[in-house]
């Protein structure tokens, strides 16, 4: 057997100790995360379950908090953390940002700047269509007043969802939706449409929605090159509109269907106070799921949970903290 040199043996010793000692990068404090999802920041948000990964594998953090109502596997009303999912869909599909100018109108309505401002999930549940959805009751309303700004609402998706000239998908039932997305998305089991809003419609639980947020991470989906693109104000409202946001005063951006965390402050529509955000990725859904991706897309992190009442504004809160504990920021 031939023996290794000195050196040799130095530099494997050395080696074997880089790989082994944490990098100021990717150095994470569990124990933090885990004390502050148990901490006062998250009382409002209990029950819930949450955890926090890295670009592939099983969560490196994760718990239940408040009881056991809400696992790893437990399926969730997701409402508007579908929009990552419809956004991700729509860029695969096109595989990359949609041209032309029904791809200026698709755009738009990504960025919640189409002026449908009415949708109605509910009246969604009397409908068969995506495009049934669309035109039930008010519905189908424009807003000529919020056309051209950010106008937080699912009437924009469903508006070019059904339209035979953009995304053509009316005809479309709650199965056969899915069917058409998961062909570009090979979404987990968990995932369905329990309403037909593409917008605000799913549901999942927290694996497979965990590993949809990898794929963005690795590139497996188009949208990972695009989670910054062109930024949209949400707050002020423009001129002449109000209720343009859910968030209260937070000045996020949006981009493609989704929240960055760029915030200078701001209060929520709750009466809770956030600080300067991070640039995180974000799409929390109105019952309280919270997905997110880091700004340099290092980490995920799910906070699953499902109220009738006050969830996004005590999801994010909550989100947050574990996230700046579990980071050391």
């Amino acid at each position: 057997m031939l023996k290794k040199s000195k050196a040799s043996r130095m530099l494997g010793g050395a080696t074997l100790a880089l790989l082994a000692a944490p990098t100021a990068a990717f150095a994470y404090d569990i124990a933090a995360a885990t004390a502050a999802a148990e901490g006062a920041a998250c009382t409002d948000a209990r029950p819930f379950y949450w955890e926090i990964g890295g670009s592939s594998g099983a969560p490196i953090a994760s718990g239940q908090v408040g009881g056991t109502d809400f696992a790893r596997s437990t399926t969730v009303t997701l409402a508007s953390a579908s929009k990552w999912v419809f956004a991700a869909y729509v860029l695969q599909r096109y595989s990359g940002i949609p041209t032309g100018s029904g791809g200026a109108q698709i755009v738009d309505a990504l960025n919640m700047k189409l002026g449908y401002t009415s949708l109605n999930d509910y009246l969604c549940q009397l409908t068969l269509t995506v495009s049934g959805c669309f035109t039930v009751g008010s519905n189908d309303n424009h807003d000529s007043a919020a056309d051209g700004h950010f106008f937080y609402n699912s009437g924009h998706g469903q508006y070019v969802a059904s339209q035979a000239s953009l995304l053509n998908l009316g005809n479309k039932t709650r199965n056969t939706l899915f069917t058409e997305v998961n062909s570009y998305l090979n979404l987990g089991s968990s995932f369905g449409y329990a309403n037909l809003p593409l917008s605000s419609g799913m549901e999942g639980n927290a694996a497979d929605y965990a590993t949809f947020l990898q794929r963005i991470m690795t590139g497996y989906y188009v949208i990972s090159s695009y989670l910054n693109y062109s930024p949209v104000v949400t707050y002020p409202c423009a001129s002449g509109l109000s209720g343009c946001t859910p968030l209260g005063s937070v000045d996020f951006h949006y981009s493609l269907h989704h929240w960055i965390e760029d915030n200078t402050g701001g209060t929520l529509s709750n009466g809770k106070t956030l600080g300067p955000g991070d640039g995180a990725h974000s799409s929390p859904g109105a019952f309280g799921f919270y997905p997110w991706i880091t700004a340099d897309k290092q980490y995920y992190g799910i906070l699953s949970r499902e109220a009738s009442s006050g969830a996004p504004g005590d999801s994010i809160p909550c989100g947050q903290a574990i996230r700046k504990a579990f980071l050391g920021t």
